[in-house]
């Protein structure tokens, strides 16, 4: 229980309604899509720099741990509390800063809606890569922190390949800022990239410089679809080297065909195995002549159906097929285990192939689909009961998944992160060395351990 002379501080610093404390008010902001809850015994919220530098002051000389929070949507317990745990909320840093289209930069506040900043930039022509799909609801400042990305990612990279530089308090208050200004730099340690993904744990994001393109005015939409894993994988890997990058390339298997066409009925053939929907983007004068090179390159493959959208009703209900996929799983139920790994896309079809064999030994219906173009696949576990969700049989299933991966020279997440969920398998992918020294950096930035504590590393 948190004394109430932190409370009586926090509300002397802070404006009344920044200050939530009463278990009520506080409820919402102690779980995020992992559907893990653990309520804080507080919740603050800021709007300025000063405010964070004074909590976290307070929190270091008091021992008070903090979780930082955007809005939520990770999904392996990032933003979940620990005991006796501060929320920091900073959904209230939502200031679109600076947008310079002539040196290519945009200067946010990390409680920024993603969807925000791209409408914004969308008037004067310009975006910024990342696009995870939450980002109707996603903050900056998260996708910041789990390094997330989205479809496009493949083409214009995460959000480590799309930030020039970084404001934040470290975990004893102090200010420090990274990176340039520029398309060049490398003055001094790249701490910009190594703050990236950190999930929270080195120090609290105040404010972003993000690198923006120009939007191209022309995208071409395409669906593939196959009889055999193989062929789709052989498919992918072809599209992957070859010069015309894909904009999009997503993948769906077996099982997800089976479940869109529940929804939408009979939107891909009766044997189809696995598809793929990818995406060009390019100036009208171009794209014809990169579509014709994509289609060269899918016609040397052994496919079933080749379909090219026409209008933007075809594009529509194209996509609408692959994000009918989760409410789908939604309709077989709430328990399952979501994993994003990722494996190099020569690996793929070892992949895929082998996660059959996986879902058949342990009895387990295993749904993949996800972005096919680097490797990054969701792989989806589902189950009956909570009871089969927590059995033995779905770790063992889960640990060979992850064995399986690490095989193939893979990662355990590609943009979810660790969070509380998966620090328990941080051992499989990272030596002892090396995470002894991660840890060793954590302490230099957050000494007393008071931000995120038991997460991520």
């Amino acid at each position: 229980m948190l004394d109430k002379k932190h409370i009586k501080y926090f509300k002397k610093l802070l404006p009344e309604d920044f200050v939530l404390h009463e278990p009520g008010d506080c409820w919402a902001y102690g779980y995020d899509n992992s559907k893990l809850h653990v309520l804080p015994e507080c919740v603050l919220f800021a709007n300025k720099k000063i405010q964070i530098q004074e909590i976290i002051k307070y929190c270091f000389t008091n021992n008070i741990p903090i979780t930082t929070r955007g809005r939520g949507t990770g999904n392996t317990g990032g933003s979940v509390p620990i005991d006796g745990s501060i929320v920091l909320s900073l959904e209230k840093m939502s200031q679109i800063l600076n947008i310079d289209t002539k040196n290519r930069l945009a200067v946010v506040q990390p409680g920024v809606i993603n969807k925000k900043l791209q409408d914004m930039l969308k008037e004067e022509n310009f975006f910024w890569g990342p696009d995870p799909s939450s980002q109707d609801y996603s903050t900056v400042g998260g996708n910041i922190a789990n390094n997330s990305a989205g479809p496009r990612a493949i083409k214009y990279g995460t959000p480590r390949d799309n930030i020039l530089g970084l404001e934040f308090v470290s975990g004893t208050g102090e200010i420090y800022k990274t990176g340039v200004r520029t398309s060049k730099g490398v003055v001094g340690l790249d701490l910009t990239r190594l703050f990236t993904g950190s999930e929270g744990v080195l120090g609290i994001l105040t404010e972003a410089t993000l690198k923006i393109l120009p939007l191209n005015n022309s995208i071409k939409t395409i669906e593939v679809t196959f009889d055999d894993i193989s062929s789709a994988s052989k498919t992918i890997i072809n599209l992957m080297t070859q010069p015309v990058t894909p904009y999009k390339l997503e993948f769906v298997d077996k099982q997800s065909i089976s479940l869109i066409n529940t929804i939408k009925t009979n939107h891909y053939e009766k044997n189809t195995n696995s598809a793929i929907l990818l995406e060009i983007d390019g100036e009208n004068e171009y794209i014809n002549i990169m579509l014709s090179k994509i289609i060269t390159v899918i016609k040397k493959s052994k496919f079933k159906k080749l379909t090219i959208a026409e209008n933007q009703i075809d594009i529509n209900n194209l996509w609408s097929a692959r994000k009918s996929l989760s409410p789908a799983l939604r309709e077989l139920g709430g328990y399952k285990i979501n994993e994003d790994i990722a494996v190099p896309i020569s690996n793929l079809t070892d992949l895929l192939e082998k996660l059959e064999k996986i879902s058949i030994k342990y009895n387990i219906k295993i749904v993949n689909f996800g972005h096919a173009g680097n490797g990054n696949i969701h792989v989806n576990l589902l189950f009956n009961t909570e009871e089969e969700k927590k059995s033995e049989n779905s770790i063992k299933c889960l640990e060979e998944i992850f064995d399986l991966v690490l095989s193939l020279d893979g990662t355990l997440s590609g943009e979810h992160g660790i969070g509380v969920i998966k620090k328990q398998y941080l051992n499989k992918e990272i030596d002892k060395n090396t995470l002894t020294l991660m840890k060793k950096i954590k302490k230099q930035f957050d000494p007393k351990n008071i931000l995120n504590p038991n997460k991520s590393i």
